[in-house]
């Protein structure tokens, strides 16, 4: 890497610094690949190394796989700089910390186990398809419905900023049905969903009949992702800062990208005007990006910042790197969204036959149901393997959250989502016989955990229930013997053999093609983790934690899939490569309709662009086209507003990446 030792320490002072700061409340601004990581972890080694108790250090990230990477960082770090007691710092998610401090207080027996909080695979597929059924209402009723509720969770309003109503509006009646179905149905299966629980914590802390103080024995708080909190995540922080806790706060304003969650940047913007006593650090050089990715994305947010926008200027270390790189942006507009994937399928055709490794190519997708279709169809003609967004990957299909549900029951046998997911995933099983079986949990008085391992009460269950019913128990009897240290080699076999007989044979040879490159001494808890990642780098930081145990190098067989990655804009947060694709930047996709009327929406789209463009390390290739098939007709497209704040113009194709433009790709990545 060109980048030098002295950059790397002078960065590297700086980012000590800001973890070293005294003051009881810190705001560390970090802008993209600028070491938040790092410096949160040398924060808790620092603070370790200051004699705090590692039990009153608490860490919180944005989600619960997010959170096992970092806690796996913090702990490698420490181990790295020989100090002791990271493994007993806690790391989780925020929704964890509020469960963990309502179940010291008591105050969870109305749930049978400690709830787990659904994620959105299972929000869609468990939660909402059962009060959809129930209340004969399709997806994106019920969907609207059910975020009504978490506008008010998140935000203490059933009307907040962001949040944009239905047409027609949720009615009274819909509202008193969601509450009638929601209460049985989380006490049933013991979990939450996003955003009620903090609320709940919140409720009680202000109520003062909880001390989350007392409870946790807690002195140090550090919150990463800041900007993404919502605004009652805000206050519960609020409360912490205010029974003494130091708190860390680490984040940038000008990656907040969820307003959908009610996220927004205000939090880390007014953070240091709430606390005047705090200390205000930056972090702005950056180690990922060369200098032409960060030129325009610094054009772009320069162009869009909101009126409290915290002033910073990302400075690329490629630019002063020895030698010296200055990474490539290039422009394009085509005059159909057929030349312009083709153009896209064809360039990284060329890169893969030129020997970039795929996973270091991303194509970024504001809308996927406009891009991909096209894409696929000239990615699959140009014979380019690529992994679709991760609603189409293995673990959130059926057999993928089959299999998870199996590792989750292994590694904790109270994990009643786990045996719902057993119960409703398997071929022939729908929405209609899972929400038969717990209603009648419900009306019966029945444990649900119970009917999958006690004997069954007589009829209170028949037919296809007690059928799908039993099909699951047999699978909890095969697994019973089952422990978290078993390897995957020890139960790949009978793994093959549960799902060959819930599925089919195409299931198990997903199955095996899908875990081909993971070693056989994974044992099922680290297979549930890397099933529970939210991308590959996480998964990656799994598997490097399973060859530390087993006392080995990672070896260059263990790799990924070779495929380039075709993602959402937001799901490649916390991602990189050296070369990224972002096709489609026409105003009816990026903002699009949805978010023109709305100006702080306008605003996080082109935040949505910008950590887009600092996603890639070389080079990186945005595009739109001026034609674009749309709902069956072809019709003029509009460069996107942000198009014209991308510091150089663009240009029109017809093709993808010329002989020249690709080696001088090749020559900069090679430095990498």
């Amino acid at each position: 890497m060109p980048i030098t030792n002295a950059q790397i320490q002078a960065a590297e002072a700086i980012q000590d610094a800001a973890a070293h700061d005294p003051s009881p409340q810190v705001r560390l601004v970090a802008g993209p690949g600028t070491g938040k990581s790092r410096t949160i972890e040398e924060r808790v080694r620092w603070l370790l190394a200051q004699h705090v108790p590692a039990t009153a250090i608490a860490v919180v990230s944005f989600t619960r796989a997010s959170s096992s990477d970092l806690r796996s960082r913090i702990r490698a770090y420490c181990d790295t700089n020989n100090q002791v007691g990271a493994n007993y710092v806690r790391v989780s998610t925020l929704h964890s910390l509020a469960l963990s401090l309502l179940s010291a207080a008591g105050l969870l027996l109305q749930y049978p186990a400690p709830p787990l909080v659904l994620d959105d695979w299972e929000l869609e597929n468990v939660f909402d398809a059962e009060f959809g059924h129930l209340q004969h209402i399709g997806k994106r009723r019920r969907v609207a419905i059910r975020r009504q509720h978490e506008a008010f969770w998140n935000t203490g309003s059933w009307g907040p900023s962001n949040y944009i109503p239905p047409n027609p509006p949720i009615t009274p009646a819909e509202r008193a049905s969601f509450t009638a179905f929601h209460g049985p149905r989380t006490q049933t299966y013991s979990c939450v969903l996003p955003g009620e629980i903090v609320r709940q914590c919140l409720q009680h802390i202000q109520a003062g009949t909880l001390d989350p103080v007392a409870l946790s024995h807690l002195q140090h708080l550090i919150v990463d992702e800041y900007q993404d909190l919502n605004p009652i995540d805000l206050q519960f922080v609020d409360e912490m800062i205010t029974r003494g806790v130091t708190t860390f706060v680490a984040g940038d304003d000008d990656q907040s990208i969820y307003s959908f969650r009610y996220g927004s940047p205000a939090g880390i913007q007014l953070f240091t005007g709430k606390y005047p006593s705090a200390g205000s650090r930056t972090l702005s050089e950056c180690f990922r990006c060369t200098p032409a990715p960060i030129a325009a994305s610094g054009a772009l947010i320069g162009a869009h910042a909101g009126p409290n926008r915290i002033p910073k200027t990302i400075q690329s270390l490629y630019a002063t790197a020895v030698p010296p790189l200055s990474g490539i942006v290039h422009r394009w507009r085509f005059s159909s969204g057929r030349d312009e994937v083709r153009a896209i399928a064809t360039s990284c055709q060329t890169l893969l036959g030129a020997g970039v490794p795929p996973r270091q190519i991303l194509v970024l997708l504001s809308d996927s149901r406009q891009l991909l279709p096209l894409l696929r169809q000239e990615m699959d003609a140009a014979a380019v393997p690529f992994e679709p967004p991760r609603s189409e990957t293995f673990i959130d299909s059926p057999v993928g959250r089959f299999l998870l549900a199996i590792v989750r029951l292994v590694c904790k046998t109270e994990d009643y989502v786990a045996h719902r997911l057993l119960l409703g995933l398997r071929s022939g099983v729908g929405v209609a016989t899972c929400h038969l079986i717990a209603q009648t949990v419900v009306d019966q008085a029945l444990n649900y955990r119970d009917i999958f391992h006690n004997p069954l009460p007589l009829s209170a269950f028949s037919g296809r229930a007690l059928t799908a019913l039993n099909h699951a128990r047999d699978v909890c009897v095969q697994i019973a013997g089952w422990v978290p240290a078993d390897t995957l080699a020890l139960r790949s076999a009978e793994i093959s053999t549960i799902l060959a007989a819930s599925f089919d044979g195409a299931a198990v040879q997903d199955w095996q093609q899908y875990s081909a490159t993971l070693p056989g001494d994974i044992n099922l808890e680290e297979l549930r983790d890397w099933l529970w990642a939210d991308n590959d780098e996480q998964q990656m930081t799994v598997l490097g934690d399973v060859y530390a145990r087993l006392g080995q190098l990672m070896p260059t067989t263990a790799v990924l899939p070779p495929r380039i990655r075709v993602m959402t804009m937001h799901g490649a947060k916390g991602l990189s490569a050296r070369i990224v694709f972002v096709p489609g930047l026409e105003d009816s996709i990026l903002p699009g309709p949805r978010r023109s009327p709305y100006p702080g929406l306008v605003l996080e789209a082109a935040r949505l662009l910008y950590v887009s463009l600092t996603r890639a390390r070389v080079a990186c290739i945005v595009s739109y086209a001026t034609r674009r098939m749309v709902q069956g007709h072809m019709r003029n497209q509009v460069a996107s507003r942000f198009a014209a704040n991308l510091s150089d113009a663009f240009q029109q194709r017809t093709v993808g990446l010329s002989a020249a433009e690709l080696q001088l790709i090749l020559s900069e990545t090679a430095q990498l």
